[in-house]
């Protein structure tokens, strides 16, 4: 168990000692424990007991000690027992909280999201205390919501449970077993874990499957050649196909490919399906070459640009992560982040790249410990010294500035003019219509210190959808004031999104890679991004990451 999971089963309990009414210095202490946990910079499983016995109270140590064991500890599993799940899943509604999943629970007796709704749809919580029709419509928009993205997971996730079951697959000597599907093409939001499996192997994988408990098949939806099944912890589809050796190649083409590539395909008049049908290659690069096309790899097939006449010098020089030299967005311990800036930079440089850049919070994310203008001139001094010890490498001075109500910055402009460059970024005031929110991010965009616009439009994959833009405004402003629009590369951001990314590179808009790093390995999550940046279309010149760092600096000025 990882500090976040950690993190999310206290979270879990903290919510339910709201719901119970339990005292507030209990809750607190929790609160307190998150924090900590947090905070830490390295992985609470690998601390030592002395180590924990110093951070925290004896309870809290035998807690996490059983959460690490077992996943849960005696008071969660206490409060979990009196709770009804269909109420616990009410928490995964946007717009209410334990105060008000109480009152649904006890006052109007209402114990899952199906009820809920029912009731919503009647008009009956509106007329609840504390409620009314607009918190109604919100919790309308939240099951809404809830429905669309059930059974779904990120894409890091994905790719994670992906690989267990494959290894476990392969320890039980289904060697033959290979993933496809949306893990396999980087799909943002997976929908299902899918494996191809020799059908010569059927009868081996039935034995797996019935000492697998993690997964419940459904026989009645299953075939000869089809298997499908559900994850249990995660409610996601888990899917087993098979193929004959002949047809191998012409099933995972088929996996591996969205249908809107294969559409695309067909408006353009390429024989796709044609020479599908008649798979008789020993590869995938030999059927491009019958189909005249230059090789399309995977995470491309998406039908965007892939099948157009510039498709072949796209892909010639799409961006690959090797051509990343740096990374700008990263938080520290002078704001949220859990590392230092030295060791931050030390884990670049371990990576073998030149530049580091420190964007911690600014003063109004009061959520996130934003630096105030005395912590900003001392971290302005580290970063200093640290350069001056570091001669082959360079931290860059630069701060993510909250996007404020009237779209300016944090900060006046003595302290701005001081950073390398500002990372521009909305949290707060998201409830906005689309004049509104394209006005606030423009005007900041035109901030003359503004040099990258962060994750414009606010989502939260899996958990909201971020308010709408005229992204066609938004783009153009980006160019004609020379800022570089953000692709956040964390699973749950990505942030811009690619189609929209696309149609910026093509008006030559300029794209900056960033992880939002909150600890050291947190960078390492611009490989999501990369991935995001390809399935645009970008190549390397695009994408002011791959610049060098004296070509950074160049750019950072430029204003």
């Amino acid at each position: 168990m990882t500090n976040s999971d950690l993190v999310e089963r206290l979270e879990d309990a903290m919510a339910l000692m709201d719901l119970l009414e339990h005292n507030s210095f209990k809750i607190n202490a929790f609160r307190s424990l998150i924090q900590v946990v947090e905070k830490l910079p390295n992985q609470i499983q690998t601390m030592e007991g002395q180590e924990r016995d110093a951070l925290f109270s004896k309870t809290m140590v035998k807690n996490i000690d059983s959460l690490l064991e077992t996943g849960s500890f005696p008071e969660l599993l206490e409060m979990e027992a009196l709770v009804p799940i269909g109420v616990r899943t009410l928490f995964l509604i946007n717009g209410i909280g334990p105060k008000k999943i109480r009152t649904l629970w006890k006052e109007a007796g209402i114990e899952s999201a199906t009820q809920l709704k029912e009731a919503c749809l009647l008009g009956q919580v509106a007329l609840l205390k504390g409620f009314g029709e607009k918190i109604q419509q919100t919790i309308l928009e939240g099951i809404s919501f809830l429905e669309e993205i059930n059974g779904k997971m990120l894409m890091h996730k994905g790719l994670d449970l992906g690989q267990k079951l494959l290894q476990s697959l392969h320890s039980e000597g289904l060697t033959d077993a290979e993933l496809v599907g949306d893990v396999v093409t980087a799909t943002e939001v997976v929908s299902s874990i899918e494996f191809l499996i020799d059908f010569q192997y059927v009868s081996k994988l039935q034995d797996w499957l019935k000492n697998n408990q993690s997964l419940e098949m459904d026989w009645k939806k299953s075939s000869p050649w089809l298997f499908r099944g559900i994850q249990n912890l995660e409610s996601i589809p888990v899917n087993f196909h098979f193929a004959e050796a002949k047809d191998r190649g012409r099933q995972r083409y088929l996996l591996n490919s969205s249908p809107k590539h294969w559409e695309k395909a067909k408006q353009v008049g390429i024989p796709l399906y044609t020479k599908w049908l008649n798979w008789n290659f020993p590869n995938e690069e030999a059927f491009y070459q019958e189909l005249n096309r230059p090789f399309i790899p995977v995470d491309i097939r998406v039908g965007a640009w892939e099948w157009s006449d510039s498709a072949a010098e796209k892909l010639e020089h799409l961006i690959q992560y090797d051509d990343l030299r740096g990374c700008i967005h990263n938080h520290s311990r002078y704001s949220d982040g859990k590392n230092s800036i030295k060791e931050m930079a030390d884990w670049c440089i371990n990576q073998g790249w030149g530049y580091f850049g420190i964007a911690d919070h600014s003063k109004s994310a009061h959520y996130a410990q934003g630096m105030w203008e005395e912590k900003v001139i001392a971290q302005w001094k580290e970063v200093d010294a640290l350069n001056n010890e570091m001669a082959d490498f360079h931290i860059f001075k630069g701060v993510e500035s909250d996007i404020l109500a009237d779209g300016s910055l944090d900060y006046e402009e003595e302290i701005l003019k001081g950073f390398d460059y500002v990372v521009a970024s909305i949290h707060s005031g998201m409830k906005m219509d689309i004049d509104a929110a394209t006005h606030r991010l423009i005007k900041a965009i035109e901030n003359p210190y503004t040099r990258v616009l962060g994750h414009c439009s606010g989502r939260i994959l899996l958990r909201r959808a971020g308010y709408p833009l005229h992204y066609s405004k938004i783009i153009d402003a980006c160019i004609a004031n020379q800022v570089a629009i953000e692709i956040n590369a964390h699973p749950s951001r990505l942030d811009m999104d690619w189609e929209n990314l696309s149609h910026a590179l093509d008006k030559g808009a300029l794209v900056s890679i960033n992880p939002d790093a909150h600890e050291r390995d947190g960078m390492d999550l611009m490989r999501f991004g990369t991935l995001m940046a390809r399935k645009a279309g970008a190549s390397k010149k695009q994408i002011i990451n791959s610049f060098e760092t004296n070509e950074l600096a160049n750019f950072f000025s430029r204003k």
